[in-house]
């Protein structure tokens, strides 16, 4: 029996017209942003209306703190890159800006009730900026090489253990049969290592991925200059504004989208910062938190502020002594304050977590947030055997951001008698030491470690499983507590095994509930995403996973 989806032609201007009025782990928290309870608000200097924009004749420049890593979707595992890529080529489906998923180069699709067949029907009337029609050949193409288990680039396992085949039905349909269960298939589809590159790319290999991507996009790739730049240029003839291909709405308006948007990484926040303040960038993001209140004072930039997906994290080795006592692990969590962490570590630009997922994530649960007891912490340890408290450890890459929040651990846990030290390393030394290991919990080397992680898919499964799940324990995924809890394994499973969406939230629910009470981590904030941008910049913002979100830009004259 085959379950009829929403009719995501109808969703799709529904989401379109709200729009327009309004990546993966993480251990550096001024690569990634995250979420807040709340959006903050966001300050725009000027609306205009339709026609009155000058930005399809106008190149603009945008500061951001890191490089791309490459071109290629498929080997891309920051979302910074994945930003760019969304802007280039299209996914089948995608993400509004409250991240809701949108139809893109899909309109609809129906899926057995075993969520092992999906059979997805393909927008009509688009081709590749190189040329290639759009079409089931096309897809299955992408399909493919998303199966390629030989490719070893870093998506590749993203599906390649879940695709079995897939069929042409007929010039726009395409059928999808999975190797097992998959109820969150079509999010994963929607994550940006999904957009969908021309066949006539794919076919000349992972280089040509790497550094010609070529896809259906509103903009096209010009060149990217490692370490310099990265430029892209306006697809005025990009199926997005066309209502009849739309479905009747089209995705942005006419005059959306900019000439040439280049883009330049640049490390040192007050340059990022000084950068636009001189118009020499019209677009900075993330805004440097000690910059946000002065920049929201200048008249000639307007600062944004949203809800994003990615929370931060203390994680502890479950494995490993005192740390396999949910008593001990509670404890930690009395005796940190999380308003302070807010306050202190992020300049405010966070609120505390109430979950293992942000709240614009799909099928999230609020909690209660533990509540900062001291006593309650002593009391806990006193009982688990540990009065006097203990020695550990903390490891993180070496940064900034990241020395002042471990820090500022240190001196909370203080109070309650445990003595953490920092083990700060360079990022490729902690991969290899917290990541890259294939032993047991119990013989890893870490013992508490800080990190972030955005799920770009918007569902929970994503937020949940590459962190908790035991099949997730490194070197296959992020289980770095080495968390080992049969009900939650079931729970995660489960949820994947059907495409009804109740009884996935009821599965997500309870998961979220165990893991709030056994504290294998402590999930400490949702940061803000942040961006800034001259004046006369209007609709420009950020998806809640911090990929830059341009799709309606416009310049004001």
């Amino acid at each position: 029996m085959m379950k009829k989806s929403k009719k995501l032609a109808a969703l799709l201007m529904a989401a379109s017209m709200a729009a327009l009025t309004a990546c993966g782990g993480s251990s550096t928290p001024e690569t990634t942003a995250a979420a807040g309870d709340a959006p903050a608000e966001t300050t725009a200097a000027v609306e205009l209306a339709e026609g009155e924009s000058v930005s399809q004749d106008t190149d603009i420049t945008a500061a951001m703190l890191v490089d791309f890593t490459t071109m290629d979707p498929m080997d891309t595992s920051d979302t910074l890159s994945g930003g760019i890529q969304r802007l280039i080529m299209d996914g089948l489906f995608g993400f509004d800006d409250d991240m809701k998923i949108i139809p893109m180069l899909a309109t609809d699709y129906e899926a057995n009730e075993d969520a092992t067949e999906f059979t997805i029907h393909l927008r009509e009337g688009i081709q590749f900026t190189d040329g290639t029609p759009w079409n089931a050949e096309a897809a299955k193409a992408n399909f493919d090489r998303w199966g390629d288990k030989e490719l070893g680039l870093k998506r590749t396992t993203l599906l390649c253990n879940i695709l079995k085949s897939t069929e042409i039905v007929d010039d726009y349909t395409v059928k999808v049969t999975l190797e097992s269960p998959f109820g969150a298939f079509i999010p994963t589809l929607a994550h940006p290592a999904c957009v969908v590159m021309s066949p006539a790319v794919i076919a000349q290999g992972n280089d040509a991925c790497a550094t010609n991507p070529v896809g259906t996009g509103q903009y096209t790739f010009v060149e990217w200059i490692a370490g310099e730049h990265a430029t892209i240029a306006l697809n005025k003839d990009w199926w997005g504004y066309d209502p009849e291909i739309c479905g009747g709405t089209a995705l942005v308006d006419a005059d959306a989208g900019f000439k040439t948007i280049t883009f330049k990484p640049v490390a040192e926040n007050a340059t990022r910062v000084a950068m636009l303040q001189s118009g020499d960038a019209q677009l900075i993001w993330p805004v440097p938190t000690e910059s946000i209140e002065s920049l929201r004072g200048d008249a000639n930039v307007s600062v944004g502020q949203e809800e994003g997906i990615v929370v931060r994290y203390l994680m502890m080795n479950n494995q490993k002594a005192p740390f396999n006592d949910v008593r001990v692990r509670q404890a930690i969590n009395y005796a940190i304050n999380k308003e302070a962490y807010c306050a202190v570590v992020k300049n405010g630009v966070a609120t505390p977590a109430t979950s293992i997922i942000g709240p614009a994530v799909q099928y999230y649960k609020a909690n209660d947030v533990y509540p900062y007891d001291i006593e309650k912490a002593k009391a806990l340890l006193a009982e688990a055997g540990y009065p006097d408290g203990f020695s550990t450890s903390v490891m993180c890459a070496s940064t900034t951001s990241n020395l002042k929040q471990c820090e500022f651990l240190q001196q909370q846990l203080a109070q309650v008698g445990i003595d953490l030290q920092i083990n700060a390393l360079e990022s490729a030394v902690v991969n290899q030491k917290v990541q890259d290991v294939d032993v047991p919990g119990s013989e890893a080397e870490v013992e508490m470690y800080v990190i972030g992680w955005s799920p770009s898919t918007g569902d929970a499964d994503w937020g949940i499983r590459p962190l908790m799940a035991v099949e997730s324990e490194p070197p296959m995924s992020y289980n770095i507590c080495y968390y080992e809890n049969e009900e939650v394994d079931q729970l995660l499973q489960d949820a994947l095994s059907t495409a009804d969406d109740a009884k996935r939230a009821e599965a997500y629910a309870k998961v979220q509930d165990i893991i709030w009470e056994e504290c294998p981590l402590i999930s400490l904030a949702n940061d803000a995403n942040t961006w800034a941008t001259s004046k006369n910049m209007v609709d420009v913002k950020v998806f809640p996973d911090n990929c830059i979100n341009l799709r309606n830009g416009k310049m004001s004259k």
